[in-house]
């Protein structure tokens, strides 16, 4: 008898020292990382905390009062940098890994960084309009880069020195000349709060009401990606290991992930929300909002909802079909039908009886029923998909040759 066990819970929760929401987190490798928090509460502060094992211990290094810290760039070991505000702006540095940190006080907020070495960075302030500011002397001075941006920006991401884009807005913009001059590169119909981009043509941006834009033409076309409905959140982090697999965080306890470029979005659970993320590969990462969670194996199974009905036929009975093709790689589908109106649960798991994604599991009308299960994530082998409703359970087989 095969006994299924959930999967879904490998974002495991750690420890944290304060009770502050985690506004950005950077790790260097598996056990070396930083994070920092706002300051809402009592008392009014925000901290800069360190770990050196993976996130079993996290240590204070930095409390600053009334400063809310929204963005830490990490360089190396040794170099690190924290941004924020306090109704002015606050920037910190750190040569020494944390243990000591300079005060630049740079001249506006900061909402967002992003270094390319210890001397060479990019911030922009939020609440002020347009302010984009680089500095080549590790933020000893910054000159304003805000040619040709017309709103308000929030959040920037850069592949070199001199290429880069910035959310403003609902706008995305892009310089290829280190911020001298930015032209609009995409406008959405929600706020731009999140951007990554693997090269110049492939990219992604986290919009407000759970909505993901893809480009693979330098932004030349945007496609609006679909996610798991049942959430309004603000997508606020991306990031992707390959042209394929990538993680969207959110202030919600589902973080998304995808392993086909975002052609199918799928969820994974985590008890802390995804605000800010960072991953070193494609399976160590992290995650921080109302505390730090951390995977080891990418997440664990994902789930994915949304299915297509084919009639609103009534049939006779519950039946769970053979999936075709079979074998397959690395799609196939799966069709079912459900008499009446039920809560219908539909999982997919290995031969050691482990759910390694859950498809369905929610309240169906009757009618027939087809899901499409895209497999990439997996490896090849034999695996069992098996439908429940009330007291009907079918179980089937397919196999997955890669």
């Amino acid at each position: 008898c095969l006994l299924p066990f959930h999967l879904h819970t490998q974002w495991v929760q750690q420890t944290v020292p304060v009770s502050k929401p985690i506004q950005g987190i950077k790790f260097i490798d598996s056990l070396t990382g930083w994070a920092c928090t706002g300051n809402t509460g009592s008392p009014n502060e925000g901290y800069v905390m360190n770990t050196t094992n993976g996130g079993t211990n996290w240590n204070i290094q930095l409390t600053n009062p009334s400063t809310s810290f929204n963005a830490i760039a990490v360089i190396n070991a040794n170099a690190i940098y924290a941004g924020g505000s306090d109704g002015n702006g606050r920037l910190f540095k750190s040569t020494n890994g944390g243990t000591n940190w300079t005060d630049l006080g740079p001249p506006s907020r900061i909402s967002d960084m992003f270094f390319l070495n210890q001397d060479s960075g990019y911030y922009c302030a939020d609440f002020v309009g347009a302010d984009v500011r680089t500095t080549t002397d590790g933020g000893a001075t910054w000159q304003v880069r805000i040619s040709g941006i017309a709103a308000q920006t929030q959040r920037i991401f850069f592949l070199n020195y001199n290429t880069g884009f910035c959310g403003a807005n609902s706008n995305l913009y892009k310089t290829t000349n280190a911020g001298l001059n930015w032209v609009l590169n995409g406008n959405f119909t929600d706020g731009v709060n999140a951007v990554y981009f693997i090269n110049n043509n492939t990219g992604w941006i986290g919009l407000a009401q759970n909505k993901v834009v893809y480009t693979s033409n330098a932004g030349a076309n945007w496609v609006y990606q679909v996610l798991p409905p049942n959430s309004s959140f603000t997508i606020t982090d991306i990031y992707f290991y390959d042209a394929l697999k990538g993680w969207a965080g959110n202030r919600n306890i589902r973080i998304m992930k995808t392993v086909d470029g975002g052609l199918n979005w799928g969820y994974q659970l985590n008890s802390t929300a995804s605000y800010r993320l960072s991953f070193i590969d494609s399976t160590n990462g992290w995650i921080g909002d109302v505390g730090i969670s951390k995977t080891t194996n990418g997440g664990g199974a994902i789930f994915y909802t949304g299915i297509n009905i084919i009639t609103t036929e009534i049939p006779k009975s519950y039946i769970l079909y053979q999936n075709y093709p079979n074998p397959f790689n690395p799609t196939t589908k799966i069709n079912f039908d459900i008499k009446a109106k039920n809560f219908v649960r539909l999982v997919i798991f290995d031969v050691l009886g482990r759910i390694v994604s859950e498809l369905v599991n929610e309240k169906l009308n009757a009618g027939k029923y087809e899901y499409v299960f895209e497999a990439a994530d997996l490896p090849t082998g034999t695996y069992f998909y098996r439908l429940t409703v009330n007291n009907f359970t079918e179980t089937k087989k397919m196999i997955l040759v890669k």
